[in-house]
């Protein structure tokens, strides 16, 4: 009775060993990009490199393309989340053309708060020479124009930084303190002459 027990068990698990270990079918990897994409899409700040390179590939970037954008950001220390973002209101091709062209993340973050996009006639060059096939990412990847893709608001710039203690906020703080003290020193001089 043990026997067969035992060998019983053994059986299940070969089977269940086999039915996990099969290699993925065509059909169960699309399966699984799709639920990878609406997961991405619900909750975008789990993104990483390998999603940014599969919606670069279905806005129609070359796969060789799209890891060489995904690489050349890791190697700049571009943040998955920031490129999706900047994919999100500008799109594939300018995407592209402002990593491979070496902007930093900085100033990612600062074109994706503003809403603008920096010159791309000039970044195409620095892109170009950098390795990134702008003629072939230009042809396969319609443009889309920042105007109509941005999603925020524009917001109105921040205000400028002061370094400490220059802030001139303080400085008309300071002149008000010291504007009412000469007024009471005034008045309480006027006190003592009238009486």
């Amino acid at each position: 009775m043990s026997l067969a027990l035992l060998i019983g068990c053994l059986t299940v698990g070969i089977l269940l060993a086999t039915q996990v270990s099969r290699p993925a079918t065509d059909s169960s990897r699309q399966r699984s990009a799709r639920r990878r994409a609406r997961f991405v899409a619900t909750h975008p700040t789990h993104v990483n490199s390998a999603d940014i390179v599969a919606a670069l590939g279905r806005e129609g970037v070359p796969v060789p393309q799209a890891r060489f954008i995904a690489e050349r950001a890791h190697e700049q220390g571009i943040k998955p989340f920031t490129m999706w973002l900047w994919l999100e209101q500008f799109g594939a091709e300018v995407l592209g053309i402002v990593v491979a062209a070496d902007l930093t993340h900085e100033q990612l973050l600062t074109h994706i708060s503003n809403g603008t996009v920096p010159d791309l006639e000039e970044l195409k060059l620095f892109a170009s020479a950098n390795g990134l096939d702008v003629a072939d990412g230009a042809e396969a990847v319609p443009t889309r124009s920042a105007a109509s893709s941005v999603k925020a608001r524009k917001r109105p710039p921040m205000p400028p930084i002061y370094e400490p203690g220059t802030y001139s906020g303080l400085e008309l703080a300071a002149r008000a303190r010291r504007g009412s003290a000469a007024e009471r020193l005034d008045d309480a001089g006027r006190g003592d002459v009238a009486a």
